[in-house]
């Protein structure tokens, strides 16, 4: 049932008419922008350190909260809000394969894709 308002939801916000391909897309809004902030400096500090636990753990974290808060914004077009999540649950994923916010969120925008018909974005 969860599902299935999810892909309503999801398919009512997706049906918009889609954005010219030059157009730029929309800023982060504000409430987002400490999350990218942390998501960035978390990034580029385990990618100098990768065998370091802590940095590891405080990149999944941060990579993990700042997909659900992207993937449930109001402000942000479905179109982009699912995608950016998509991707951030990605990296989350290949580090730790079994995450258990990380699998269900990713799991549920694949299964929203693929009950509209439509491709999963890469």
């Amino acid at each position: 049932m969860t599902v299935s308002i999810a892909v309503l939801l999801a398919a009512a916000a997706m049906a918009q008419t889609a954005a010219p391909k030059t157009e730029k897309p929309a800023p982060l809004p504000a409430s987002l922008v400490p999350l990218e902030k942390n998501y960035k400096s978390t990034k580029a500090v385990f990618a100098k350190k990768p065998k370091d636990k802590a940095a590891r753990e405080a990149f999944i974290k941060a990579t993990t909260i700042f997909g659900h808060e992207t993937m449930i914004h109001p402000e942000l077009p479905a179109r982009t809000k699912y995608r950016d999540a998509l991707r951030l649950y990605r990296e989350v994923l290949k580090l730790e394969p079994k995450h258990p916010v990380a699998k269900k969120e990713h799991d549920l925008i694949v299964s929203i894709y693929e009950q509209m018909g439509r491709p999963v974005p890469k």
